[in-house]
């Protein structure tokens, strides 16, 4: 066996909006998975579907309150509708959720077993943005999000006596993550986000940090508005090793992939080309021997170009991705950045 493994599954497909176009569709995964292919990738992977998902929904209760995933089950039992503005439901929704949780908790086995050393669930829909109740944090909505897979694999390898971290590189804050791991000591969550004072959910702030026992294991880091790759991959590459000086290197990795920071995804202010990707895999590489990555956002050119080279770099594969000039960040950007980042690292203790 290669030790990788990529969950892909026809339900995934069905949840679409159920009246139109909607931002967050099934072509998603077709332009993934199209990326990945291109790049020469999709070879090297061992194809799964998801496995029987029908027992699955009793491990929601795990991370979400029995009212909210009534609500959606009776929702999409119903023919569909809306959770809320941004975030709908059709007669596939509940499933396409629950065999995302499936695929999720089968690789979280794969990965300890040590059957597998890295997994990829291309699945949707996407879950960081949602919380034990539903929108996270205060947050108007739930941001496109269903069923958080990621922080219940966190759980489950914790429950399995591993040391595990989330980390979550999407262009938004992953509050529903937090909100779930918020008081868990066990489990490291760091959060790589666009200034939230500048995009949805408007939460992540470097003094939003756990409570309690897990107070300084949830680490916010901020980029500010045309933050380039330059200033990106200095401040992933320092909070990174400073974390792991501070609490120790993962057993296994949950990564929470968001590829919208790409500069032509066009939902952020970001100017991230598939350099910084690249670099976020090689760290992650470095970190870890054991990775379960889970898809949250990308809408255009962030799946077909920055997906690919982050799994190439991560898995250490040949990849035919062509890569862009690195963006350069202007220098009161910079200063910016760095404010955020002597921010992140004081509220956690972290030298960096």
């Amino acid at each position: 066996m290669s030790g990788l493994i990529l969950y892909r599954d026809a339900v995934y497909y069905l949840h679409e909006h159920p009246w139109g176009y909607h931002l967050e569709g099934p072509w998603r995964l077709v332009r993934a998975y199209d990326g990945i292919v291109r790049a020469g990738l999709a070879v090297f992977f061992v194809e799964s579907a998801a496995p029987p998902w029908s027992g699955v929904e009793g491990e929601l209760l795990k991370v979400h309150d029995a009212s909210y995933v009534g609500l959606v089950r009776r929702l999409s039992l119903r023919g569909g509708g809306l959770l809320d503005a941004d975030t709908y439901v059709n007669e596939y929704s509940f499933d396409a959720g629950l065999a995302v949780v499936s695929a999720v908790l089968d690789a979280s086995e794969r990965l300890v077993s040590g059957s597998s050393r890295l997994a990829l669930v291309l699945g949707r829909p996407p879950g960081h943005h949602a919380g034990r109740y539903g929108a996270a944090m205060g947050a108007p909505t739930l941001g496109f999000c269903i069923f958080n897979a990621a922080a219940l694999a966190a759980k489950r390898i914790a429950d399995m006596g591993l040391r595990v971290a989330v980390v979550d590189f999407d262009l938004h804050h992953g509050n529903g993550t937090q909100e779930i791991l918020y008081s868990d000591p066990r489990i490291l969550h760091v959060d790589f986000h666009q200034d939230p004072s500048t995009i949805y959910p408007g939460t992540g702030w470097p003094w939003q940090n756990g409570e309690g026992d897990a107070e300084a294991t949830k680490i916010n880091v901020l980029l500010p508005p045309g933050a380039g790759d330059d200033l990106y991959t200095y401040i992933a590459s320092a909070v990174l090793e400073a974390v792991w000086e501070a609490h120790g290197v993962p057993d296994v990795l949950v990564v929470d992939a968001g590829f919208d920071g790409h500069r032509g995804d066009g939902l952020g202010a970001l100017e991230l080309t598939a350099n910084t990707y690249r670099l976020l895999g090689r760290l992650l590489r470095e970190s870890s021997h054991k990775h379960l990555v889970v898809l949250e956002g990308g809408y255009n050119t962030g799946l077909e170009e920055a997906l690919p080279a982050f799994i190439a770099e991560l898995a250490a594969l040949p990849s035919r991705t062509v890569l862009d000039d690195e963006t350069r960040t202007p220098r009161e950007v910079w200063e910016r950045g760095l404010r955020a980042l002597k921010e992140t690292c004081r509220y956690n203790d972290l030298r960096c």
